[in-house]
C-alpha cells in the first residue's frame, strides 16, 4: 500500500497515460508483495510450481484491479471534478472490492484447484475481504491531504494498507480452514451445541468420524433421532453426494456431542430392505414428523463406549469441546479432532 500510495501522490501532474502508467508500476508491485506473502503462508498446499503461478495470478489481477480502480481518480484529477462524498466513495470501494477480489479469487482458485477439496469457496472469500479492504483503503487514499508531502502521505499509506492487509487476512484467514473443512453453517451450529451444551437426546448433535484411507478425523453436526435407551438414528441428508457414511462398517468407533463433550460410541450403516432400517425408520420419523425416508442408507449410534481402545475416541473421553479453535483441523493430541463438510 505504501508503494501504491507513493504511486498515486507521483502521478498528481502528470499526463494521464504516464500517470495511469505509474499506478500500474504501483499496483504490480503490491500485488507482488501479497502474492509473495500469501504464497509462503499456503506453502505447504501449493508446492514450487504453484506458489510461482499463484505470484504471476495474484501479480495480474492485482495490477489490473489496482489500475481500474485508481483510473477515475486520476481521470477526475486531471479534469479539475470536485471529490466525491467519503460515503459514496466507500461504497464505490466496497464495490470495487467484491468484483476485484471475486476476480483474483477466482484466479487464485484455478491454482488451489487440486490441492483443496473446496477451491471455490476462496472466490466468495476474496470478494468479501477485498470489499472491506478497499473500502479502508480508499477511506486513506480520500483523506490524505492534498499538501501532505510525500513522506507522510508513504507512511499514512503504509499505516492504511496494514489495516486494509489485516482486516483482508482476518476475513481470508477464516475461509482458509474451510477450503478442506466445514462450511461456515456447521461451524456455526457446532459452536451454538457447544456453548447451549444440549443433550444429544434434544435431536441435535454432532459425529466424529474417522476416514478409512486419509486417517483424518472429521466432525459435523446432525440431527438425530432416539432408538432404544441407549442409541440414536441419523439420517445422513443427501447421501449421494455426502461421504461421510461411507466410512463406517459394522461397529465403526466414533465420537458424538452430549452436551458440550465429546463422547465415544460405535456406529452404523442400515441399508434399506432390512428391519433394523425399518425400526431405524419409524423411530427417525417419529422425531423429525415432516421428515420424508423412502429409501437411503440409516446410520445406528450406539452410546454405550466400545469395548476395545481407540485413539480417536480415547482421547475424546469425557474431553469438553470449550475451544472454538477444536472445530477444525488440529494437530494430534487431548481432544484432537479434524473437520470437514461431510455434513448430514
Amino acid at each position: 500500500m505504501a508503494a501504491a500510495a507513493g504511486a498515486a501522490r507521483t502521478s498528481d501532474g502528470l499526463p494521464v497515460p504516464l500517470g495511469l502508467a505509474v499506478l500500474v508500476a504501483g499496483g504490480l508491485m503490491e500485488g507482488t508483495a501479497l502474492g509473495v506473502a500469501q504464497s509462503t503462508v499456503l506453502a505447504p498446499r501449493l508446492g514450487p510450481a504453484r506458489r510461482r503461478a499463484w505470484v504471476i495470478v495474484t501479480v495480474i489481477v492485482a495490477g489490473v484491479g489496482w489500475a481500474a480502480g485508481s483510473a477515475p481518480a486520476a481521470l477526475r484529477d486531471a479534469s479539475g471534478e470536485a471529490t466525491p462524498a467519503l460515503g459514496l466513495v466507500l461504497v464505490g470501494a466496497a464495490g470495487l472490492g467484491l468484483v476485484m477480489g471475486g476476480a483474483l479469487g477466482l484466479a487464485q482458485g484455478a491454482v488451489l484447484r487440486g490441492t483443496v477439496r473446496h477451491s471455490s469457496r476462496w472466490v466468495l472469500a476474496n470478494a468479501l475481504g477485498w470489499s472491506l479492504a478497499m473500502a479502508v483503503i480508499f477511506a486513506g487514499a480520500t483523506t490524505a491531504g492534498p499538501s501532505w508531502p510525500w513522506q507522510a502521505v508513504v507512511g499514512y499509506g503504509a499505516l492504511t494498507g496494514a489495516l486494509a492487509g489485516a482486516g483482508l487476512g482476518a476475513v481470508t484467514g477464516v475461509w482458509l480452514e474451510m477450503l478442506d473443512g466445514p462450511p461456515l453453517r456447521h461451524r456455526l451450529v457446532l459452536r451454538y451445541l457447544v456453548a447451549r451444551r444440549l443433550p444429544a437426546a434434544d435431536g441435535l448433535t454432532a459425529l466424529a468420524v474417522t476416514g478409512t484411507v486419509s486417517g483424518r478425523t472429521f466432525r459435523f453436526p446432525v440431527m438425530c433421532a432416539p432408538l432404544g435407551r441407549s442409541s440414536f438414528v441419523v439420517l445422513p441428508g443427501h447421501p449421494s453426494r455426502k461421504i461421510w457414511w461411507h466410512h463406517l462398517g459394522d461397529q465403526t468407533k466414533v465420537a458424538f456431542l452430549d452436551a458440550g463433550i465429546w463422547l465415544p460410541a460405535r456406529a452404523r450403516v442400515l441399508e434399506e430392505g432390512t428391519l433394523d432400517w425399518s425400526v431405524a425408520r419409524s423411530a427417525y420419523v417419529a422425531r423429525w414428523r415432516r421428515a420424508r425416508i423412502e429409501r437411503g442408507p440409516l446410520v445406528v449410534v450406539d452410546r454405550r463406549p466400545a469395548t476395545v481402545a481407540h485413539p480417536s475416541t480415547d482421547l475424546l473421553m469425557g474431553t469438553q469441546a470449550s475451544d472454538p479453535k477444536d472445530q477444525g483441523p488440529v494437530p494430534a493430541g487431548r481432544g484432537a479432532m479434524g473437520a470437514s463438510d461431510i455434513s448430514s
